[in-house]
């Protein structure tokens, strides 16, 4: 699964298409993965900034705050951009590895997780995802 630049959770606590709404209805990009809009250069004046129309002087704020996040971001090369699963990176997320995390004896327990995720009126694999 690839990271996407305007809609997934990769900098800060919020997806970039939440924090600079407006300019990701105006961006001619909007799908792209991090990956691209980090080869193309976020930095001012970079290839990356492809709008729709000309942008208006409140936008272009907008524009200069987003790359200054951007700035502070650091990426790793040679990486793929994709998400992993720690619990089992080769294989990637299961709903059976997920189960036998919360119900093994080396997961910290708090509390009774019996009680939260193993419902009669619920499949267990929905209990778990949620």
């Amino acid at each position: 699964m690839i990271t996407r630049f305007w809609h997934d959770n990769w900098v800060r606590d919020v997806p970039l298409r939440n924090k600079f709404p407006r300019l990701f209805d105006l961006a001619v990009n909007q799908d792209a993965s991090v990956e691209e809009m980090a080869r193309l250069g976020w930095e001012d004046g970079g290839e990356v900034w492809v709008w729709r129309r000309c942008l208006l002087a409140w936008e272009e704020e907008n524009v200069r705050e987003c790359t200054i996040l951007l700035h502070n971001t650091v990426l790793q090369e040679h990486s793929h951009d994709t998400w992993t699963w720690l619990l089992d990176p080769t294989r990637g997320y299961s709903v059976r590895g997920a189960y036998r995390f919360l119900t093994s004896m080396d997961a910290p327990v708090v509390g009774n997780f019996a009680d939260d995720y193993w419902h009669k009126t619920i499949p267990s694999k929905v209990s778990l995802f949620a």
